[in-house]
C-alpha cells in the first residue's frame, strides 16, 4: 500500500460515514492573519468551529501544511517536515467522542490493517469518557492507556492556563509502537518517552471548551471533533519503513538529489527533499521567495537546500521541481500546470543566494583579517541581516580558520530582529480563533434599490457594541436591510462607499467589508450623531463605483494582453483595484522593455475602441477550467464559481464589479512596471479620465524632448503627430485614445532613433574625456613604477588618483600591469561620497601564496565597503574616500604578514 492508496482509502472510510471531502486548503490561509501558513487541517474550518458558515456537519481532508517550528531537526530525524499532507476528519456540533475514537480504531485495524498489539493510546488526565471509551467500548488493554498533562494532551498545548483564548479541548493520541529493540530499554518506557519507539500517528482534538480572558474553560454551546494524522508518518507505519523519507514520498526525489549532486549524506539528502517539497507548493499557491514574512521562509528553506547540496554544481533545485510534480501531478494538477513558472523561480533564487555568498565572503574575510583571532556578533548579524550570509556558513567558516565568533551576542541581535518585526506584523498569538466581534449582531433581510430606506441596528466602535456615535467617530455599522448594490472588500477590489443619511446625523461609508455573510459598513460621522435604532437612508457613490468597475475589467484585459505578447506563463499572482488605479502582478521572470509596455497598451486600447460587451455567469469550476477560464495563481475556489467573460480576448473566474462594454472603459494607460518578488512583476495602469489626464502629461514631457530634436525628425507623418499632440495637450481639441497609439506608433520609434543618437555622441565625448584624465593618471604611474616601493620582498606599486572611478582603475591597473609585470598593484581613487580599489597579483606572485581576492578582502574593510575578485585581480567599493590611504597602508600590512607568516 503506496502513499496515494492510504490517502484514497481514507477519504473514503469517512466518505461513508457521512462526510463531505473538502479539497485541500491553500498553503496560505486567506482572511487569517494568526498565521504565516496552514500548519493544520482544521485551519480552513475556523469558521465551522465558531457555529458560523455551516453548511455541512461532517468533512474530511488531506491537507497541504507547512511549519517551521522544527526546522533544525529536519534531515536529523526520520520524521520531521516542514511540509507534510494532513489526513483529517471533523466534525462541527455533530458526532463526538465515541464516534471519532471508534472510527479511528476502526480506520487504522480494519482498512490499513495495522496491527491492534501495535497500538497505544494517551488521554487527558481529567478526560475520564475518552479513557471509558477506549477501554469499554474499543477493548484497549488499560495498560496500553496513559494519561497526560496540559501540555501533552491538550489543544492547544497548556491552554488552560496559558492561552489563547478561545475554542480548546482535551485530546486523545494514537501511538505505533515499533517495538523494544528501538526504545531505551527502561521499564517504564511508553508513549511520553521520546527515545523514538514510539511514533504518535493520530491526535484526536475533542473541542468542547471556549477558554475566556479570565482563564476560565466555559462549554461550548456544541462540541467539535478535530483530528489530524500525517500522512508521511501513517505510510512509513503501514508499510514498515524505519523513516518516512524511506516511503514513495521521498525515495524519488532523494534519487534524483543524489543523482544530480552526487551527494550520499543520508541527512543532507533529506533535508534537501523536504525543503525542495516545502518550497515548491509555496510557490504554486502563490508565495514567492522575498525578505518579507512568507517569502523570507520560502527563500531560506531554498538557501537551506542549496547550502546542504550544493556540490559545485551550480543551481540544482529547480532541477528536483518536476520530480515533485510528476509525483503529485494527480492529487494537486495545477502543479504540473505551474512547473516551468515553479522551477524558475527557484533557479533564479539560487543563482541570487550564490551571488550573495561571494558578495559577502570579503566582507567576512576583511572582519577576520581585522579582528584579532575573533569577529564580533554584531559583525555576525551584519553579515545574516545586511549581506545575506547564512549564521552557519558564517561560523563554519571561522570554526576552520581557528576564529571565534559571537554567536551569542548575535542570537541577542537576532531576538531583537525578530521582535521589531513582530511588532510590524499581523501575527499573534493571542488568539488561534479570531473573535468574531459580530457574531451576535441580528441577521439582515436584503434589498436593491437605492437610496435605500434602512435602520441601523448594530454598531461596533473600538472593537466594543456602542449605542451612539458622535461626530468625527469611526465605527462599523451593520444595517436592516442591507444593500444588495454595495459590494464588500475582496478578490483585491475594494469595498463599495457611499453615505448614510439619518434625521439627526450624516455618515460617510469609507468601505465594505464581509463577516460570517453579514454585510458590514465601516463609516465615519460627518455631521450631528448617530444613535442604535436610527432609520437612515443609505446611498452609494455612483461615480467611485464605476471607476473601480472600470479598473477591474481592465486588469482582466491587461492579464489577456500579456499573456498574448509574453506567453501562458504569465498568470496573475495578486491585484488591488480601486477608483483611482489598478495593480496587477503577474509570474514573470524578466522586465518587460518599453516596447512591451506600449504593444500591450495598444493591444488593450485597440479592444477598448472595438466595443466587446462583458457577459458574466456562473458556472461549475469544471467546466469553466475546461473552456479555458483563468483562476487566480494562489486562489482557492468553491464548486460553482462567476465566470466573467470579455468577448473572445479574456474569460477569468472573478467575483468583482465589472463594466457592461469595455467601451465604457475609455482609456488605459500603464503608470509603471517594476519587480515585487523573485518571478513576480508588478503594473500600475490607469483608465478613464486618470488615464487622459496621466497620457496628456506624458505626451507633453514628449513633445519638450521632441521639440528641442524636431529639426532633426524624419519618420513619415511625425509632424502631423506632432500638431495633433500639440492641440490635444494644450486643450485645443478634444482627448481621443487614438493619440497614443499614433504616438507609440510614430513617434515612438524616431525618438529612440534620436535618443540613440544622442548616447553615442555622448559616449564619443565621455571618451575623449576620459583619454584626457587617463593620460594624467599614466604619467603618475610611469613616475610610480620607477620609483618602485617595496612590501618585504614583494615590489609594489600603489597610488590614488583622487576624481578615478573604477572603469579608469581598472584601465590604469592593465597598464601598470604590462608596465611592471613583476610586480603587485594596488591603486585606489574615488570623489566625495564613493572610494574605489583595484588590485592585480601577477602569477609568480600568487603561487607564494599573494592573493589580490585577500589583499582587497582586507583593505576594503578600511574604507567602510564590499568587493571580491579572484586570486589574480580583485576590486572593491566603499562609503570612505578619505581612508584611501589607510587601505593603501592595510594592503601593505598584510602582504608582509603573508610573507612572514
Amino acid at each position: 500500500m503506496i502513499s496515494s492508496d492510504i490517502r484514497r482509502k481514507f477519504l473514503d472510510f469517512f466518505n461513508d460515514k457521512g462526510h463531505v471531502e473538502v479539497p485541500s486548503d491553500l498553503l496560505v490561509p486567506a482572511g487569517d492573519p494568526t498565521v504565516l501558513f496552514t500548519g493544520a487541517g482544521m485551519n480552513q474550518f475556523k469558521e465551522q468551529f465558531m457555529g458560523k458558515n455551516v453548511t455541512y456537519k461532517r468533512a474530511a481532508t488531506c491537507q497541504k501544511c507547512l511549519r517551521t517550528g522544527d526546522l533544525d531537526n529536519v534531515g536529523r530525524t526520520p520524521r520531521h517536515h516542514t511540509f507534510f499532507e494532513m489526513l483529517g476528519n471533523f466534525s462541527f456540533g455533530d458526532y463526538f467522542k465515541h464516534e471519532a475514537i471508534q472510527w479511528a480504531w476502526e480506520f487504522l485495524t480494519d482498512v490499513l490493517c495495522v496491527s491492534r498489539e501495535r497500538l497505544w493510546v494517551s488521554v487527558y488526565k481529567d478526560d475520564e469518557e475518552a479513557y471509558v471509551i477506549w477501554k469499554d467500548h474499543v477493548g484497549v488493554d488499560p495498560r496500553k492507556i496513559i494519561k497526560l498533562g496540559d501540555h501533552d494532551n491538550f489543544w492547544p498545548a497548556d491552554a488552560p492556563l496559558n492561552g489563547p483564548n478561545g475554542p480548546c479541548g482535551p485530546c486523545s493520541e494514537i501511538f505505533y509502537d515499533r517495538g523494544s529493540e528501538y526504545g531505551c530499554g527502561n521499564k517504564d518506557c511508553g508513549p511520553a518517552c521520546d527515545c523514538g519507539r514510539f511514533v504518535e500517528v493520530w491526535n484526536l482534538v475533542f473541542t468542547q471548551f471556549e477558554r475566556k480572558s479570565s482563564g476560565k474553560l466555559e462549554p461550548l454551546p456544541a462540541s467539535n471533533i478535530d483530528t489530524g494524522m500525517g500522512l508521511e508518518r501513517i505510510t512509513a507505519v503501514v508499510r514498515g519503513c524505519e523513516s518516512n523519507f524511506e516511503t514513495d514520498l521521498f525515495l524519488p526525489l532523494t534519487a534524483k538529489i543524489n543523482e544530480l549532486t552526487g551527494k550520499t549524506d543520508e541527512a543532507a539528502l533529506r533535508l534537501v527533499a523536504d525543503h525542495t517539497r516545502a518550497a515548491v507548493f509555496a510557490i504554486n499557491d502563490g508565495v514567492s521567495p522575498s525578505n518579507e514574512k512568507r517569502g523570507y521562509v520560502v527563500r531560506k528553506l531554498i538557501r537551506r537546500a542549496w547550502l546542504k547540496g550544493n556540490s559545485g554544481q551550480g543551481p540544482f533545485i529547480y532541477r528536483i521541481v518536476p520530480s515533485v510534480t510528476e509525483m503529485f501531478r494527480h492529487i494537486y494538477p495545477e502543479m504540473e500546470e505551474n512547473k516551468e513558472h515553479i522551477a524558475a523561480v527557484i533557479e533564479a533564487e539560487e543563482r541570487r543566494f550564490n551571488e550573495t555568498l561571494k558578495e559577502a565572503e570579503p566582507v567576512l574575510e576583511g572582519m577576520i583579517a581585522s579582528g584579532d583571532g575573533k569577529i564580533s556578533g554584531q559583525d555576525v548579524f551584519k553579515l545574516v541581516d545586511t549581506y545575506g550570509m547564512p549564521a552557519e556558513v558564517v561560523k563554519d567558516i571561522c570554526d576552520s580558520r581557528g576564529i571565534a565568533a559571537g554567536m551569542d551576542d548575535f542570537q541577542s541581535f537576532m531576538k531583537k530582529r525578530k521582535e521589531q518585526s513582530r511588532r510590524g506584523s499581523d501575527m499573534t498569538s493571542e488568539f488561534i480563533f479570531k473573535p468574531d466581534i459580530f457574531k451576535d449582531a441580528p441577521r439582515s433581510s436584503s434589498s436593491s434599490g437605492l437610496p435605500l430606506k434602512t435602520r441601523i441596528t448594530f454598531i461596533v466602535k473600538n472593537g466594543k457594541e456602542a449605542d451612539v456615535l458622535e461626530k468625527d467617530d469611526r465605527a462599523e455599522v451593520i444595517t436592516d436591510p442591507e444593500s444588495l448594490e454595495f459590494y464588500p472588500e475582496a478578490g483585491g477590489q475594494v469595498g463599495d462607499k457611499g453615505v448614510i443619511s439619518g434625521s439627526k446625523g450624516r455618515m460617510r461609508v469609507i468601505n465594505t467589508v464581509s463577516s460570517d455573510n453579514r454585510k458590514i459598513l465601516r463609516v465615519r460621522v460627518d455631521e450631528g450623531k448617530v444613535v442604535l435604532g436610527d432609520n437612515v437612508e443609505l446611498d452609494i457613490d455612483s461615480a467611485l463605483k464605476k471607476r473601480v468597475a472600470m479598473n477591474h475589467t481592465a486588469t482582466h484585459l491587461l492579464q489577456a494582453a500579456l499573456r498574448s505578447l509574453l506567453g501562458s506563463n504569465v498568470k496573475q499572482s495578486g491585484s488591488l483595484v480601486d477608483h483611482r488605479r489598478l495593480r496587477f502582478d503577474f509570474t514573470h521572470l524578466k522586465k518587460l522593455s518599453p516596447r512591451d509596455i506600449f504593444s500591450a497598451e495598444e493591444m488593450i486600447n485597440e479592444w477598448i475602441r472595438d466595443g466587446i460587451d462583458v457577459c458574466i455567469e456562473e458556472k461549475d469550476i469544471a467546466e469553466a477550467k475546461k473552456e479555458g477560464a483563468l483562476s487566480f495563481f494562489g486562489e482557492k475556489y468553491a464548486d460553482t464559481v462567476r465566470v466573467v467573460k470579455v468577448g473572445e480576448r479574456s474569460m477569468e473566474l472573478c467575483g468583482g464589479t465589472h463594466v457592461e462594454n469595455t467601451s465604457q472603459i475609455g482609456l488605459f494607460a500603464v503608470v509603471s512596471e517594476s519587480s515585487v518578488a523573485s518571478g513576480i512583476r508588478r503594473i500600475e495602469a490607469v483608465t478613464g479620465e486618470d488615464a487622459e489626464t496621466f497620457v496628456r502629461e506624458k505626451i507633453k514631457e514628449e513633445l519638450l524632448s521632441i521639440e528641442s530634436k524636431q529639426e532633426y525628425l524624419s519618420g513619415e507623418n511625425c509632424d502631423d503627430v506632432l500638431s495633433e499632440a500639440r492641440n490635444i495637450v494644450d486643450g485645443r481639441v478634444e482627448f481621443t485614445g487614438s493619440v497614443l497609439k499614433k504616438v507609440n506608433q510614430v513617434l515612438l520609434p524616431e525618438l529612440l532613433r534620436l535618443r540613440e543618437k544622442s548616447e553615442r555622441e555622448m559616449r564619443k565625448k565621455e571618451k575623449a574625456k576620459e583619454t584626457d584624465v587617463f593620460s594624467g593618471i599614466r604619467m603618475k604611474l610611469d613616475d610610480a613604477i620607477e620609483n618602485l616601493r617595496m612590501a618585504g620582498e614583494i615590489k609594489l606599486v600603489a597610488e590614488i588618483f583622487p576624481g578615478a572611478d573604477m572603469a579608469l582603475l581598472r584601465k590604469a591597473a592593465h597598464y601598470a600591469g604590462k608596465a611592471a609585470p613583476f610586480s603587485v598593484i594596488f591603486l585606489g581613487g574615488g570623489d566625495g561620497e564613493k572610494a574605489y580599489i583595484v588590485c592585480s597579483v601577477p602569477d609568480d606572485i600568487v603561487e607564494k601564496g599573494i592573493s589580490a581576492r585577500e589583499i582587497i578582502c582586507c583593505a576594503a574593510y578600511a574604507i567602510g565597503g564590499t568587493g571580491g575578485g579572484k586570486d589574480n585581480f580583485a576590486q572593491a567599493g566603499g562609503k570612505d574616500p578619505d581612508e584611501l590611504d589607510r587601505a593603501v597602508e592595510k594592503a601593505v600590512e598584510f602582504i608582509e604578514m603573508k610573507q612572514e607568516g
